[in-house]
């Protein structure tokens, strides 16, 4: 791809540049710069090995050994949903993390967190960079939390692990579903379910006791490591509850305005190029995974068209009234970021009906 070669070689330039220009202050690969990095992925994720690591191993590579980065899988700097909080704490100095666990704070973290009905995943790439989507996140974050922040990976979509059938919407009423983000407000507010939220490394036992009837925590390829399916009677597809979502990469505005600006350049590369390796290597670890989960004895089904239809109209009802809802408090990035998002989907579903779309 043109592209990469294009970030790469800009990169190494940008090194080399920076490195003449500041060549009295500059860390060195004997005195470096080292940034402790949190995590909400376990080690044995595929999210750890397709988005953390190459992320960090390119990032030590590009920068010469000048910025070193020690990344921590979840619960060792911070639990899973207090990653924002160790970085702005000091506690670590830099985490790869998941929005889906603040949306309650902020809804608007909802367009990069699995919007339900929402992109697909490479609609979602063509928006985060020709269409605006990562400039909005950097802003976003930058005014609301002092965080720089940039995509550093994307996942698609996600199972459901059933202990019984959907076959239309009725049957999501009062259904005990482990659920997350935006979602999990959905549920409530549309579909007269009751959400509950546990992290990733509690929803096995939760759905293997019967402490909710469905659960969506992953794809397949970390579903099938969880062993979901033998938790469930049922997998239930596709995820329009969440089409496609990102890790993005955090870190203080202070400590990312003292970075020197090649080493900037470097990170801004490693995060740009661990989203394509993460959309790669995940993506078809996800094609592997199905053929083991249909191997399983848990049934699949898939989720009828007039359910997959309510839970798109009820996921962009969900975003305009909490644009209007923030909006009304003097918080406008809601409406900002839902502006954009829904005209760019709008825009491709519209223009890219000549494109094959294999079907089985």
């Amino acid at each position: 791809m043109d592209w990469i070669k294009k970030v790469g070689l800009a990169a190494a330039v940008a090194v080399g540049a920076g490195t003449i220009a500041q060549a009295q202050e500059a860390p060195t690969a004997q005195n470096p710069i080292v940034w402790r990095m949190s995590s909400y992925a376990g080690e044995t994720w595929g999210l750890w090995r397709n988005m953390v690591m190459p992320f960090v191993t390119r990032v030590n590579e590009m920068s010469e050994g000048r910025l070193i980065i020690k990344p921590f899988p979840v619960d060792v700097l911070a639990p899973a949903t207090r990653n924002y909080e160790a970085v702005l704490d000091g506690t670590a100095d830099a985490a790869m993390i998941t929005p889906l666990y603040v949306v309650n704070e902020d809804p608007a973290n909802s367009f990069y967190a699995g919007q339900p009905g929402g992109m697909g995943i490479e609609t979602m790439l063509f928006w985060l960079y020709d269409g605006g989507g990562q400039d909005l996140l950097t802003e976003f974050k930058l005014e609301t939390k002092g965080l720089y922040s940039l995509v550093g990976g994307i996942v698609g979509t996600e199972l459901w692990h059933s202990h019984r059938p959907v076959n239309s919407v009725e049957d999501l009423k009062g259904a005990k579903f482990r659920a997350a983000g935006a979602w999990s407000s959905i549920l409530s507010e549309y579909f007269e379910a009751s959400p509950v939220f546990v992290t990733g490394s509690e929803v096995y036992t939760m759905l293997e006791r019967g402490g909710v009837d469905i659960a969506e925590w992953s794809g397949p390829a970390d579903n099938l490591v969880a062993g979901l399916q033998n938790a469930a009677e049922y997998i239930i597809y596709p995820g329009v509850h969440f089409p496609a979502g990102i890790n993005e990469f955090i870190i203080k505005k202070e400590t990312w305005e003292a970075l020197p600006e090649d080493l900037q350049e470097v990170v801004r590369a490693a995060a740009k190029l661990a989203v394509f390796d993460s959309y790669l290597q995940s993506g078809m670890d996800d094609i592997v995974a199905m053929d083991k989960l249909r191997e399983s004895k848990a049934e699949f089904q898939p989720l009828p068209p007039e359910v997959i239809a309510a839970i798109t109209e009820a996921g962009r009802d969900w975003a305009e009234t909490k644009a209007e809802e923030q909006s009304a408090k003097g918080n406008e990035w809601m409406a900002k970021i839902s502006e954009s998002y829904f005209a760019f989907q709008d825009r491709y579903a519209n223009n890219a009906a000549f494109k094959h779309v294999d079907r089985n």
